[in-house]
């Protein structure tokens, strides 16, 4: 089935509505960028607000293993590999 479907060209398209989406977005518009769309299902349905995003990692880290759960070692391990800042990682 065939619909009409409106055609719309911008600079810059978001995909989402969660945190990360719109903190993109924000940031897209503070350096300067008005042509921006964001394709989302509404703005309370992003990811972040329906499992908690990075905060369920956190929270998460105690269900499994014998040893105390350690959120600096986990931030190093992060930033050893290149996966955060390391201003951010202690």
């Amino acid at each position: 089935m065939l619909e009409n479907v409106e055609i719309v060209r911008r600079n810059c398209v978001v995909i989402g509505s969660g945190a990360a989406g719109l903190n993109a977005a924000d940031r897209l518009y503070a350096f300067g960028q008005r042509d921006v769309i964001i394709v989302t299902e509404g703005l309370a349905k992003g990811t972040s607000r329906n499992t908690g995003s990075d905060k369920q990692t956190y929270y998460k880290l105690s269900l499994s293993g014998a040893e105390a759960d350690s959120i600096v070692e986990m931030a190093q391990t992060l930033f050893a590999g290149g996966a955060m800042d390391g201003d951010r990682a202690d």
